[in-house]
């Protein structure tokens, strides 16, 4: 009697062995498929992520590249107004026609 539980047991659990073999078998031939389909979607993210960084790159390197040029802009004008300021007579008084320009045009930018 024993040995025919045993029997029985070895022959059930043989059977869940094959029964499992079986789901594996077909979970494996799903499995590569997801896997392909995955690595696929894998690539789709990796390309969109890494367009997206060069979007950004790029935006931030324009940014970069008109602060830059704002910044040489200003610094030019501040130095040709300077030299136009320093300027002087032949006695040593300063050039009032440069200065009066200057306090003119900083009073037609702040009016309008």
């Amino acid at each position: 009697m024993k040995q025919h539980n045993a029997h029985q047991n070895n022959h059930s659990f043989s059977e869940k062995v094959l029964q499992e073999g079986a789901e594996d078998g077909t979970s494996r031939i799903e499995k590569k498929k997801n896997k392909k389909h995955n690595s696929y979607s894998l690539n789709k993210l990796y390309e969109t992520k890494r367009e997206e960084l060069e979007k950004a790159k790029m935006e931030r390197e324009a940014q970069i590249q008109a602060k830059k040029e704002e910044r040489e802009r200003a610094t030019a004008q501040r130095k040709s107004w300077r030299e136009k300021m320093l300027k002087k007579t032949r006695s040593g008084q300063p050039v009032m026609k440069y200065r009066v320009e200057h306090i003119l045009e900083s009073l037609q930018n702040s009016i309008t």
